[in-house]
């Protein structure tokens, strides 16, 4: 375990001796090795003894904080936050139109090409003609290539969202068929299960972004806005349909989720009770699979997903720097 998820409302996290353990009442839920952890993860009504909090910020784990439906309230980090100097140098990147164009432009194309591969693998395993889709997306994709401004980019990559999502619903079981991708709040069960995985995708990309010592609010693709991530929501497009797209995906082909998982409420549907609990457990097993990383000269390696977000990150404090020509996305084969 590297991230531990507390989503019992009234739950509180303590310190005990080298571990982190979980209490409700006179009740412990859960208890984990201070050293296995690199974040807590807290969803609503969840308190931290001060014990426990000191002992997060000493060893450096991030204390996320959540609603209870997912929706980001902010962090805790510790003092290892000093490359001062790399941060000035990713600010003046942001200055140079051309920098900022051509990285933008990486992360869209690494995402509609990952739309694209798994479209076509998806359709390939039920015998579905995605053919059209994925032409049309090769072509979106080599026009991203050569827009030259942000704003036709980003109207790009909308328009690839909206053609990768008309394919991605037909391989969704009849009862959970989403008719249009929503949010804020998500309308159908399937928004729903996608919106909260995107939540804990952005949660670990902004982690890792801390960790490397960027700031997760000074972006190249996404504008740049009082509270926004920017450079997290940059960094996560390429990962959306390889993480949480395929995994929901996953867990409804296989009926691991059912209808009572969720509960509509506030003008939405959210998941609720043990189906979230469910989905948080396959949340973090899919980020925990392990993949062959491609090293440069040095082959390949075998990561966890969460593992890769941290050197994707790497990747681009490399082109900030500039140690590296270009961004190159992670790429799903």
């Amino acid at each position: 375990m590297d991230t531990l998820y507390v989503t019992e409302p009234g739950a509180c996290v303590r310190r005990e001796g080298q571990r982190f353990s979980v209490w409700k009442g006179k009740h412990r839920l859960a208890s984990v090795a201070a050293f296995d952890v690199t974040q807590v993860v807290l969803f609503g009504n969840v308190s931290v003894t001060p014990a426990a909090l000191f002992e997060a910020l000493r060893k450096g784990v991030d204390l996320v904080l959540l609603s209870r439906t997912g929706t980001y309230r902010g962090r805790l980090v510790g003092p290892d936050r000093q490359n001062v100097i790399l941060r000035q140098m990713q600010f003046r990147r942001f200055e140079d139109d051309a920098f900022r164009l051509n990285t933008a432009r990486a992360f869209v194309r690494g995402k509609i090409r990952n739309m694209r591969t798994l479209l076509m693998r998806w359709g390939r395993r039920r015998r579905m003609d995605m053919a059209s889709a994925a032409h049309r997306l090769r072509f979106l994709g080599e026009r991203a290539s050569r827009v030259d401004s942000p704003e036709s980019l980003r109207g790009i990559e909308g328009a690839t969202t909206a053609l990768y999502f008309q394919g991605y619903r037909e391989f969704l079981p009849a009862a959970f068929r989403l008719k249009t991708r929503n949010r804020r709040p998500p309308k159908d069960p399937a928004n729903a299960m996608l919106s909260f995985g995107y939540a804990l995708l952005a949660g670990d990309i902004e982690s890792a972004v801390y960790r490397v010592g960027l700031d997760p609010y000074m972006g190249y693709l996404h504008l740049v806005d009082y509270g926004r991530p920017s450079l997290a929501l940059d960094l996560m497009e390429e990962f959306r349909p390889v993480i949480v797209d395929a995994f929901v995906l996953d867990l409804l082909t296989h009926g691991r989720m059912h209808p009572g998982d969720f509960e509509s409420r506030d003008g939405g549907v959210f998941l609720a009770g043990e189906g979230r609990k469910r989905y948080i457990a396959a949340y973090q097993e899919r980020v925990l699979t392990e993949i062959q990383y491609p090293m440069g000269k040095d082959g390949v390696q075998k990561v966890t997903y969460r593992r890769c977000f941290e050197l994707q990150v790497r990747v681009l404090a490399r082109v900030i720097r500039g140690d590296d020509a270009a961004y190159l996305p992670f790429l799903v084969r």
